[in-house]
């Protein structure tokens, strides 16, 4: 069995706090008792503890990743392997997780986790637009990373994947099959995502100079029904559409189910891609073309970063992006 602080406080006469201020090279310990402790600890080939560790620089080594409530939320694929990620790596880095769900957008629930947890740092994911969760958590130094890039000025950790071009690879692989009339299911337009997956199906039609028909826009929450209501919506108005872009794999399954139901061949009459390039994408009928995020590299890269922060104490913000490539299967 390993030997502990307290194991080491045994045989060198002195209390477990007194071990702990040596091996942290507290200058409140005088030279002989630091040596005396020291020695013994080198004799025991004592490693120091996680948990031993954090209690001397009265830290509890949790983090938070806060989750979205329902209809979005732990259960959707993306947060699954996204999750994945952070937990493999904050092991690794001798960290736990926490993890809460909020209502997206509620400040008092927010705040009130914070006065209720102690957490080292935090993983904030779906970052909103003109996010007000990052002027308290600077104010009260909360170290925080962002899944997905709050697009604001201020110097903070970010790390996302490349939204706005995956949206543009997307859209431009329906136009190079012969698609002039490509409708989209919009994310959220509350959250950068969902603007910025917007802006890259604008500009791939722009691009090759086909028209922007707003009636070919509807928006959704990310979750299929929204993507079935969508379609419908898109139907029952009669809008004259060959191709559907969805902001993502849940929207664009509800898409094609949808279509299913009106009798529409996919993808002869109508084809359909989605984004995010979770397993399900390759488990529905015909198999979904997506945009594959690198969704585990999203989490560990936050884990990455965050642990860095609170070791480290460093404050100089980055953002990381990263890359998205095209899966093509038989929807399109």
């Amino acid at each position: 069995m390993p030997h502990t602080m307290k194991d080491i406080a045994e045989k060198a006469g002195v209390s477990k706090s007194t071990v702990s201020r040596a091996l942290n090279n507290d200058p409140r310990i005088n030279e002989k008792t630091r040596e005396r402790v020291l020695s013994i600890a080198r004799q025991m080939n004592y490693r120091p503890h996680h948990m031993d560790q954090a209690l001397a620089k009265k830290r509890t080594n949790i983090i938070g990743v806060m989750i979205p409530k329902t209809p979005r939320s732990i259960t959707d694929p993306f947060f699954l392997e996204f999750l994945g990620g952070i937990g493999e790596e904050t092991s690794k880095r001798g960290f736990s997780l926490m993890l809460p769900v909020f209502e997206r957008g509620d400040q008092k629930e927010f705040r009130e986790f914070f006065s209720q947890n102690n957490v080292d740092g935090i993983i904030l994911t779906e970052p909103e637009v003109k996010d007000r969760r990052i002027s308290y958590l600077k104010s009260e130094g909360i170290p925080f990373v962002f899944s997905g890039d709050p697009k604001v000025e201020e110097d903070i950790f970010w790390v996302d994947a490349d939204n706005e071009k995956g949206a543009y690879k997307a859209v431009s692989h329906l136009i190079s099959r012969g698609h002039g009339k490509i409708a989209t299911i919009a994310g959220n337009n509350k959250l950068m995502a969902g603007v910025l997956r917007l802006e890259g199906y604008k500009q791939a039609l722009s691009q090759e100079k086909i028209e922007i028909e707003q009636d070919l826009i509807v928006y959704g929450d990310f979750m299929g029904k929204s993507g079935y209501k969508a379609v419908m919506e898109l139907l029952d108005n009669n809008r004259d559409f060959t191709a559907v872009f969805a902001a993502n794999d849940f929207m664009a399954i509800g898409a094609m189910k949808a279509l299913k139901e009106r009798g529409y061949s996919i993808p002869a009459d109508i084809a359909v891609m989605g984004f995010d390039g979770t397993f399900l994408s390759g488990h529905v009928e015909p198999p979904l073309s997506t945009v594959q995020l690198p969704i585990k590299e999203l989490g560990k890269n936050c884990a990455e970063i965050i642990t860095s922060i609170i070791n480290d104490g460093e404050r100089s913000g980055k953002g990381i992006l990263l890359g998205t490539r095209l899966v093509i299967r038989d929807s399109t």
